[in-house]
C-alpha cells in the first residue's frame, strides 16, 4: 500500500490541480472548420450512475458527531458514487442493537462492535473477513497499525476489521503528582519504575487518622488491573490459542498476593480504600489528584482531555504531575513494562455477510478511509486528543503542542500487548471478579480464590471450544 499522503504534498497536489483547471478555462476556443462548426453536437447522453449508499451503524455522538459528518463529508467528496448514510445510535441496550442488526434480513453495510462482539459474530458467520481486501491492495497491516491493535481485529486466523480508536494506550502508563512527592521527601524528577519503588511511595505518601485514609500513595488497586498487573509479571490472563486460563498460575497468584498486600496492609482494608474514593474519578473537579492527596494515578490515554477539562491550571503546568511506563516486579527476572490491549474493550467496524457486492465493496472503502486516512479517522481522533492506531498518524507536531507528556505515549503504546480474549469472556471476567472480591474482603487467599475461579472458568471455555 502507497504510504499516507502527508498535509504539505496534499496541498501542492491541490494547487497543483487548481491551477491545471484554470489554464484549460482561460484557454481561447480551438478553431473549427466551418462545417463541422454548423452541425450541432449528437452526443448520446451519458446513463447517470445511482449511488452506493452505505449504511454506517454507529455509537459516535455527542461532541463526536459534527467530526463524524465532516470525515463523511470528505470521504463523498472524494468518492462522489457513494454517499455514507450516518445512522447515529442511542447507547441504550446497545449490544442488543448491534446483535439484532447484524442478524437482520437487511443489515446495515457497516456496524460498530465491541472486540468480543466481532468475535461472536465471526464465530456466528454473521461477517466477513477483510483479508481478501487487504491482499488486493497490498496493504501491510503491521507496517501501519501498532501490533497490540491490529491484533484487536484478528480471529481465527483472519482479519475482520482495522481498529479505531485505540483499543490500547488503556494501562501503559500511569500519572504522577510530583507536588505529592516533593511534600514526602521523594525526587520528584524519579518516578518508580519498579512495584518494589511503588511501595516505596506508598509509604511515603499515604496518609491515615483515626482509620480513614486522607492521602493515599496508589489508586486503582482492584478488579480491573489485576489482569494489567499480572502482564507486568510475565503472567497472562489466557494461553496464546485463547483455549486455557493461565491467570492462576505462579505469576499470577504473586500479583494477587502483592494487590492484596497493598489494600491490607498500607490502606486497612477495601472499605478504606473504597470509601476515599467513593462519588469521585477524573471528571471531577475534587478528584484526588487534582487536590495534591493522591501520588500514583494508573491511567489511560483518554484521561489527559478530563485532566485538561477538570484542572487546566494543573495541566498546563508540568512541573506539577508527570507521566511514567506502567510499573513491573522488579523481582522477576522476566518482568517488564506491559500494557494490556483490547482485554476489557475494543471497538471493531465489520461488514455483515451477504451484502450485495457494489455495497460490500464501497463499505470496505468506508472502512479503510475512516480508520486509516491521515484526513479520515486520524483527524477525527486528534480532534478527541486522542491517539491513532495508526503509528503515521502520531508522529503530527501538533500533539506535542497540546500534551506535554506526548512522547510517554507513543512509548507506552509501542509496550502494549494484544491479550487473547474469547466470546464467552464475560462469563470467564464474573467469575474471576468474584475470586478477587473474596481476596479483598479477606475471605480467601489469592491462590485458593484464583484456583476456584479457573476450576469455574475453565469448562465453560472448554465447552466453546469443543462446540467451534
Amino acid at each position: 500500500m502507497k504510504s499516507l499522503m502527508n498535509r504539505r504534498e496534499f496541498l501542492r497536489l491541490s494547487a497543483g490541480l487548481a491551477v491545471g483547471t484554470a489554464l484549460v478555462a482561460c484557454a481561447p476556443p480551438s478553431a473549427k472548420p466551418a462545417e463541422e462548426a454548423e452541425k450541432p453536437a449528437e452526443e448520446a447522453p451519458k446513463p447517470v450512475e445511482e449511488k452506493i449508499t452505505v449504511y454506517w451503524m454507529n455509537w459516535w455522538g455527542g461532541a463526536r458527531e459534527p467530526l463524524m459528518l465532516e470525515v463523511i463529508s470528505r470521504f463523498e467528496e472524494e468518492n462522489p458514487d457513494i454517499h455514507v448514510e450516518n445512522q447515529l445510535q442511542p447507547w441504550d441496550n446497545r449490544a442488543q442493537r448491534a446483535a439484532t442488526a447484524i442478524a437482520s434480513r437487511n443489515p446495515p453495510s457497516l456496524i460498530m462492535v465491541t472486540r468480543i462482539e466481532a468475535q461472536k459474530f465471526a464465530h456466528e458467520d454473521l461477517i466477513i473477513p477483510i483479508d481478501p481486501y487487504i491482499e488486493a491492495n497490498d496493504i501491510d497491516v503491521y507496517e501501519i497499525f501498532y501490533e497490540s491493535e491490529i491484533n484487536n481485529c484478528k480471529w481465527a486466523d483472519h482479519f475482520w476489521s482495522y481498529p479505531l480508536p485505540t483499543g490500547g494506550g488503556a494501562t501503559c502508563i500511569w500519572f504522577y503528582n510530583k507536588n505529592v512527592f516533593r511534600d514526602a521527601g521523594l525526587d520528584p524528577e524519579k518516578p518508580p519504575q519498579t512495584w518494589q519503588e511503588v511501595e516505596e511511595v506508598i509509604k511515603a505518601t499515604t496518609v491515615i487518622e483515626d482509620g480513614v485514609i486522607q492521602k493515599i500513595g496508589l489508586a486503582a488497586v482492584n478488579n480491573y488491573h489485576f489482569p494489567a498487573w499480572l502482564y507486568c509479571n510475565n503472567g497472562k490472563y489466557y494461553s496464546d490459542d485463547s483455549k486455557q486460563l493461565l491467570f492462576n498460575q505462579p505469576e499470577g497468584v504473586e500479583t494477587l498476593e502483592w494487590m492484596a498486600h497493598i489494600i491490607h496492609d498500607y490502606y486497612g482494608g477495601v472499605e478504606a480504600f473504597n470509601a476515599f474514593f467513593e462519588g469521585v474519578n477524573m471528571q471531577s473537579a475534587d478528584y484526588p489528584f487534582y487536590t495534591d492527596k493522591l501520588a500514583l494515578l494508573p491511567s489511560a490515554v483518554w484521561n489527559f482531555f478530563h485532566f485538561e477539562t477538570f484542572d487546566p491550571e494543573m495541566y498546563a503546568d508540568p512541573d506539577q504531575w508527570g507521566v511514567l511506563l506502567v510499573p513491573y516486579n522488579g523481582n522477576n527476572p522476566q518482568a517488564k513494562s506491559t500494557g494490556i490491549s483490547g482485554f476489557h474493550f475494543a471497538w471493531n467496524q465489520v461488514i455483515p455477510k451477504g451484502l450485495d457486492k457494489k455495497v460490500q465493496d464501497a463499505a470496505y472503502k468506508w472502512l479503510e478511509f475512516f480508520t486509516m486516512r491521515e484526513e479520515g479517522g486520524c483527524w477525527f481522533l486528534f480532534e478527541q486528543h486522542r491517539p491513532s492506531p495508526v503509528k503515521a498518524c502520531n508522529e503530527n507536531p501538533a500533539y506535542y503542542e497540546g500534551n506535554p507528556y506526548w512522547d510517554m505515549v507513543l512509548k507506552g503504546l509501542e509496550i502494549d500487548v494484544s491479550v487473547p480474549v474469547t466470546p464467552v469472556q464475560s462469563e470467564i471476567a464474573a467469575l474471576v471478579n468474584e475470586a478477587l472480591d473474596e481476596v479483598w474482603f479477606g475471605l480467601k487467599e489469592p491462590k485458593e480464590a484464583l484456583d476456584w475461579a479457573y476450576d469455574k472458568a475453565q469448562p465453560i471455555l472448554d465447552e466453546f471450544w469443543s462446540e467451534s
